[in-house]
Order: C-alpha cells, then sequence, then structure tokens
C-alpha cells in the first residue's frame, strides 16, 4: 500500500519478547529484530482523469521461458473460500483463488502500482469526464469456449452493480448506463465525474453473458487458471487454461488451494515440503521458517500491504470526545510496535504518507509517542484521574492481532485509559462493526486494505464501509461531503487542496486510530520463483513457477 524501504535484514529476524513498561511507564520492547525504516515514501496509483487516453507499457508482459514450464504449485490458506462468485465473495482468501480465475478490464501492475490493461487494450475519457470508453482485446476466449465480447462486459459491469454486489455497488452508482458499441468496445456513461472509476473497476471481474452459469458452483472466466474442484475443508483444485490470452503463460500446471487452519500446522507443512506457498505468513512462525531455508516474499519493493487499525465507536462516551482519542493516538508507541511485529509494519499515523504529492504537512502527526501530551489532553477532558475506555473488541487472525490488542491496551493505559480486550473471530467481529450487530464495541481492532490511491487511502479508513461503524459523520458531516464532492472534481488543483483538507480533518478528529501500515509476507519454498506479495493480500500466479 504505502511505500517503505524494505532491508534485507527484515527478513532475518529473530524471535523478541516484550519486556513490559519502564519506569516511567513508557512500554519498552526487547528485540533482536532490525529498526523499521525511519525515511518513508509513498506512492499512489495514477488515476485517469478527463481526456486522458491510457495503453499499458509496451514492456508489461514480461519474456516468456518455456525452461519454468510446469508442475502444481500448493498454497495453504487459513479457511476455506466463503465464495469463488466473483461479485459475491468477502474474503483475502476467496479473492486469491478468484484472481486467477478471472481478468478485470484493468489491473495494477504489481512493481509499481500503475494502472494497466488487462482485458482491456486501452481506454480514454471523455473532456466533461462523462464517458468512460474501453478498446477490448481482440481473440480473448472464457474458460467455457466463447469468446470474449462487449456484451460480456455490460453483462459484467451490470452484475457489479446489484445490491449483493457489496464490493462494487456503492461505488457504481454514478455509472446510468453500460452501452457495447460494437463488439470490442464499451462505454460507460455517468451522471457525474468519478475520479476513482478506474480504481472501482479493477474489482469488476469479465464473466459471459450467459445468465445460466453458476459461478459460486462453476466459476468461468478468461483467467490463467480454469476451475476443476472445491471440496470443504479440502481444497479448491485450478488447472491450467491451454487458450490464455497471455501467451506462454501460465507456467504452471495447476494451483491447489489447502484449507490448513493452524498456523503451527502451515509451517510444519511448508518445512517437510507438505505444501509450497503460504498465503499470508504467520508471523510468529518466521524464525522458524527462516531457520528452515524457507522465503520470505514481501510487496514489491517500497510497499506495504494496508494498515493495521482500531475503530473509536464516536456515537459512545468517552469515544465521543475528541481530545481522548488524540490523546489514544498520541499513547501509541508505534515503534516498539513495530518492532513487537519484528519489524513487519511501518511507523505511520497518517493514512496519506509523507512523500506522496498529496500529503499535507500541516496536518497533526502522530507518528512519534508523546505521553505528556496524551495525559494532557485525557485532564483536559475532564478525566484527570483516568478513564475507562470500555471494551476493545479484536480480529483474531493470528499472533499479531492478539500482539497489537495487548500493546494498545497497556499503551492506553500508561496515559489513564483502561480498556479490557475481547478476542473474536471474524463472523463476529464482522457483525459487531459491519453487520447486524453493528456499533456493538467502543474500540474495534483489525486491519484493512485500501488501494494505493491518495483517494481510497482517506475514504477507505474514515468512510465507505466504516461511515457507520465510526459514527463520526455525526460530528463532522462536513469531512464526508467535501470526500463526495472531491471525487468528482475535474481540476486538478481544486482535487489536491480537497485531500488536504479531508487529511487536516481526519488527523485531527481521529475517528479512526491508525497504528501502522501491515506488511503481509508470503513464504515460500526454495525453487518458487516469480511470486509477489501483493498489496492487498492476494495472489497473482501467472508468472510463478516451480522448480524441483
Amino acid at each position: 500500500m504505502i511505500r517503505n524501504r524494505w532491508l534485507p535484514s527484515v527478513v532475518a529476524v529473530a524471535l523478541l519478547a516484550v519486556a513490559g513498561c519502564n519506569d516511567d511507564g513508557d512500554t519498552t520492547v526487547a528485540t533482536t529484530a532490525p529498526q523499521p525504516a525511519e525515511e518513508t515514501t509513498a506512492t499512489t496509483a495514477a488515476a485517469t482523469v478527463p481526456g486522458d487516453t491510457v495503453a499499458p507499457p509496451e514492456t508489461q508482459a514480461p519474456a516468456v521461458d518455456d525452461s519454468r514450464r510446469g508442475g502444481v504449485l500448493v498454497v495453504a490458506q487459513s479457511a476455506d473460500p466463503t465464495s469463488l462468485n466473483p461479485y459475491r465473495f468477502g474474503s483475502t482468501n476467496d479473492r486469491s483463488i478468484i484472481t486467477n480465475i478471472f481478468d478485470s478490464l484493468i489491473e495494477f501492475d504489481l512493481t509499481t502500482y500503475e494502472i494497466v490493461g488487462s482485458l482491456a487494450e486501452s481506454w480514454s475519457t471523455s473532456d466533461d469526464g462523462l464517458v468512460w470508453t474501453f478498446e477490448l482485446r481482440d481473440g480473448v476466449v472464457f474458460h467455457d469456449g466463447s469468446a470474449l465480447d462487449a456484451n460480456d462486459v455490460v453483462a459484467s459491469v451490470e452484475r457489479a452493480m446489484e445490491p449483493e454486489s457489496g464490493r462494487t455497488t456503492s461505488l457504481l452508482t454514478r455509472v446510468e448506463e453500460v452501452v457495447a458499441v460494437n463488439d470490442l468496445t464499451v462505454e460507460l456513461r455517468l451522471s457525474e465525474p468519478d475520479r476513482i472509476l478506474d480504481l472501482t473497476m479493477i474489482d469488476v471481474y469479465i464473466t459471459p453473458e450467459d445468465d445460466s452459469i453458476d459461478h459460486g458452483a462453476t466459476p468461468t472466466g478468461t483467467g490463467p487458471f480454469m476451475f476443476v474442484s472445491a471440496e470443504a475443508n479440502q481444497q479448491v483444485v485450478l488447472e491450467r487454461n491451454p487458450d490464455y490470452w497471455q501467451e506462454g503463460l501460465p507456467y504452471l500446471d495447476g494451483i491447489e488451494f489447502r484449507t490448513v487452519p493452524d498456523p503451527t500446522v502451515q509451517s510444519l507443512q511448508i518445512r517437510t515440503g507438505q505444501v509450497d506457498v503460504l498465503s499470508p505468513t504467520p508471523l510468529g512462525e518466521i524464525g522458524a521458517l527462516q531457520a528452515a531455508g524457507v522465503q520470505i516474499i514481501g510487496p514489491a519493493e517500497g510497499f506495504n500491504s494496508g494498515f493495521y487499525h482500531f475503530h473509536t465507536n464516536t456515537r459512545r462516551d468517552p469515544w465521543s470526545n475528541e481530545l481522548v482519542r488524540q490523546a489514544a493516538s498520541h499513547a501509541l508507541d508505534r515503534t516498539a510496535i513495530s518492532r513487537s511485529l519484528f519489524g513487519f509494519m511501518q511507523v505511520l499515523s497518517n493514512p496519506v504518507s509523507v512523500s506522496t504529492n498529496f500529503f499535507n504537512a500541516d496536518a497533526p502527526t502522530y507518528d512519534e509517542r508523546d505521553l505528556d501530551q496524551a495525559r494532557a489532553l485525557i485532564a483536559e477532558a475532564g478525566f484527570a484521574d483516568g478513564v475507562d475506555g470500555g471494551e476493545l473488541i479484536a480480529c483474531n487472525l493470528g499472533f499479531q492481532f492478539s500482539t497489537l490488542a495487548q500493546l494498545v491496551q497497556l499503551q492506553l493505559a500508561d496515559a489513564g485509559i483502561e480498556v479490557r480486550i475481547t478476542m473474536l473471530d471474524v463472523g463476529e467481529y464482522v457483525a459487531r462493526t459491519l453487520g447486524d450487530d453493528a456499533g456493538n464495541f467502543d474500540l474495534a481492532l483489525c486491519a484493512m486494505v485500501p488501494k494505493p490511491h491518495e483517494y481510497d487511502l482517506i475514504n477507505h479508513p474514515y468512510a465507505k464501509l466504516f461511515t457507520e461503524a465510526l459514527g463520526w459523520i455525526d460530528q463532522r458531516p462536513e469531512f464526508y461531503e467535501l470526500l463526495a464532492e472531491a471525487r468528482s472534481m475535474v481540476d486538478d488543483d481544486e482535487y489536491a487542496q480537497a485531500i488536504a483538507e479531508l487529511q487536516m480533518m481526519a488527523m485531527e478528529g481521529q475517528p479512526e486510530i491508525i497504528i501502522g501500515g501491515s506488511i503481509t509476507p508470503l513464504a515460500a519454498v526454495r525453487g518458487v520463483e516469480g511470486l509477489i506479495a501483493h498489496t492487498q493480500g492476494h495472489l497473482f500466479l501467472e508468472n510463478v513457477s516451480k522448480q524441483g
């Protein structure tokens, strides 16, 4: 997500011990892990602006190496996919399979995170920003043998707009009409300009127009691998697509996605050669894996994988008080927390990182711990003797989340904020933050994965799915009004000013407290080549090979 200088030594770390608190109340951590890099840079995906015509770089496709061909890659994931329907899925495990069965019109380049063509050879926007035109590749076929044409794209976008397609529905509300101009040209006609439509289209997977296909049971796309079978609590099997539109790819003959819930079992299986890849790598097993010679693979150089964070419920006291939220953020020792995660966390508090063109240097920052300021703010809020911060719920997704919850609890206590930890499975966590029991929390700690674009770096943490969870719209409706307006701004200077103002409001208000930038590595046995950890956590395996 955010760029971070990846030191080679980061992936050669040893286990560490949390030493507790010293006499002045600062949380300290004993570790042999490397220091997190202090100097950071950031990147954002270049958006298409009115009047642009975009074509993929001529050098996008790597040279095919026939010597790398063959083999079946075995990937261990922590849970079964919840759905293989590309319009109905809900987890990273789902998407790691889906991205290898389906293609979208456009996609991120995995090394630069520029937006490049996939099924679209080029695309353009009208001067007023109201018409987006996509020119399709000729000769692409689906796994069922039918040829891709504009009608398939129209049907796919319309499916992505259906209310049940929660991931994309709200982001496509400005699309008034999808038109097949000819067999290989599609227009999206909008009600108002949309600076982030290209980002949204990355999430719109293309399927055949045929409505009789049940993509949950027999997913049918144009991607590098074809669906073979799925067995609950066991595995999903894919095989090579011999008619894939990228000539010579994929290298692998097939993929097996195996369900292995226990991280210690995952670690044992890759060390003994039963599986080839862990997605993601359990951080608590890093030392054992590296001692066994397993590769630890991070995102492309300079990138990380999103944010560790906690929601504050601004509709509940004391978190309705902005001073308490600011105090909590000042109380966090993000450098110590990064060390406790073996350096696999970037120290940052502003989701728009420090060297991006859109970073607002005048916005408040909480990167360095300021315990005196935290205590002063608590006193100013009327809680000089401390305050009960209520329940901190945390998603129970592995070692890092229980560690984060405990360190946040300790560090908030240093500032006089007492919280109680409840670890929840993902289903219950989602129910209490976004589902039927939404709003039933004081603080809610987990991770999020925005797209690498300045708008989504703000929209995802503070709005998008989390508007109601945070409740901050009641206090700062002007933030949400400006966020919506910025999406339609055609003038670049006006847009940049809006992004700066949004950062100022968010960093002052702290309804969402960013703990740091997460770095989610993959693990792979020696002989696996071409594997890159995507910033959003899912797998693209068309360029991956397995030797030996």
